[in-house]
């Protein structure tokens, strides 16, 4: 699988595409729109099947309907606990990192564990609580999409509506930490690290 990282938002938020030899792909956390990811996306011939969210909090969900336009075959992936959030823009913080309201309604509400191919690539949804109620981590064969759950050395905030520190720990020692040590987190902020480095270094679990 390739991956590529482009920074949107305000608040600087990393936005992935990802795609396999099939040329068939998704975005992560489009937290802003991106010319350049939209630039990449046809010059590799990409057909972006789907746009993921990992939870609900407007600087991941500002670029969806901007990335839905260039993209209108993509259906919206979320958490089936993150509707909530989704769909109030006084819960998700919109208003405050984006200076307007914004609401998704996803295409398909996810369970926990519920898996999916995208491509000929195998992927698993797993619920992991803690920065939101219904956030969410997808994992694939050497990746975890973190979002706001795991950070370099960090965690998610969980001061925000729907948050627990209690809750977010437990997401990772249950949901991430039982993953290889090489697997490669890709985070919603900050640059990539590893299961491996984050049971060493990471002084927040």
């Amino acid at each position: 699988m390739k991956v590529y990282r482009f920074v949107t938002c305000p608040i600087q938020v990393n936005t992935y595409l990802a795609f396999d030899e099939t040329k068939k792909g998704f975005i992560v956390d489009p937290g802003g729109f991106s010319e350049q990811l939209v630039q990449k996306a046809r010059e590799e011939d990409v057909s972006v099947e789907y746009i993921i969210l990992t939870h609900g909090h407007g600087d991941h969900i500002g670029g969806v309907d901007d990335f839905k336009r260039e993209f209108p075959q993509a259906k919206v992936i979320a958490y089936e606990g993150e509707k909530e959030l989704l769909q109030n823009p006084e819960l998700n913080a919109s208003r405050e990192v984006l200076r307007k309201p914004v609401t998704v309604d996803a295409d398909i509400y996810v369970k926990d564990g519920q898996d999916m191919t995208i491509g000929s690539t195998p992927f698993t949804f797993v619920h992991t609580p803690g920065h939101t109620k219904g956030g969410m981590c997808i994992i694939t064969d050497g990746y975890v999409f973190s979002g706001d759950t795991l950070f370099r050395a960090s965690i998610g905030r969980t001061d925000f509506y729907g948050g627990s520190f209690d809750e977010i720990k437990r997401s990772i020692h249950e949901k991430l930490f039982t993953l290889p040590g090489n697997t490669v987190v890709l985070p919603g902020h900050m640059s990539e690290t590893t299961i491996e480095y984050e049971k060493e270094h990471n002084p927040f679990v």
